[in-house]
């Protein structure tokens, strides 16, 4: 599957409001050896997914033009894998130091909302990331299931039909 073929197609078949355009603005693909080394600092495998969506684009951002002006960075779609890293050891140091009650550990994020700290993630079970996409509200620490799959979950969150 071409990532890059499903989120342009899910851009061009979506409903636009009047004087919007958005567009997804793809990166150069992660390595495998540098997914490899994130993968060892997040003791955690990556699902499949994941890993080939990041090695055909290192992170995907959401462009945004209002009235036909210049296109903006609205927010990432996905974080490139330098900022999975960064995120989830800054959640994880967090948590050892009692900031959170919960493991993050137990967690890879890979995204977030946009608003209010909402992060996405896939759960950790014995080293290996599942294909569930889980959402985390930080407000009140709960931690919900999503959406089935990373494709599932674009689909749905680029056509608003899963909301936080």
């Amino acid at each position: 599957m071409s990532w890059r073929d499903l989120i342009t197609g899910i851009y061009e078949s979506r409903p636009q409001q009047p004087g919007i355009a958005g567009k997804a603005e793809f990166y150069p693909g992660a390595s495998a050896a540098t997914i490899a080394d994130a993968e060892a600092v997040l003791n955690a495998a990556l699902p499949a997914s994941l890993r080939s969506l990041l090695l055909e684009s290192n992170g995907v951002m959401d462009m945004m033009a209002i009235d036909e002006g210049d296109w903006f960075e609205s927010m990432w779609l996905f974080w490139k894998i330098e900022e999975v890293v960064e995120q989830n050891r800054q959640y994880r140091a967090a948590s050892e130091e009692e900031k959170y009650e919960r493991d993050f550990s137990s967690l890879v994020f890979f995204a977030d909302a946009g608003a209010d700290g909402i992060r996405f993630a896939f759960r950790v079970e014995d080293g290996v990331c599942a294909p569930w996409i889980v959402v985390w509200h930080p407000i009140m620490d709960e931690l919900d299931e999503l959406a089935p799959s990373l494709e599932a979950f674009l689909r749905g969150w680029l056509t608003s039909t899963i909301s936080v």
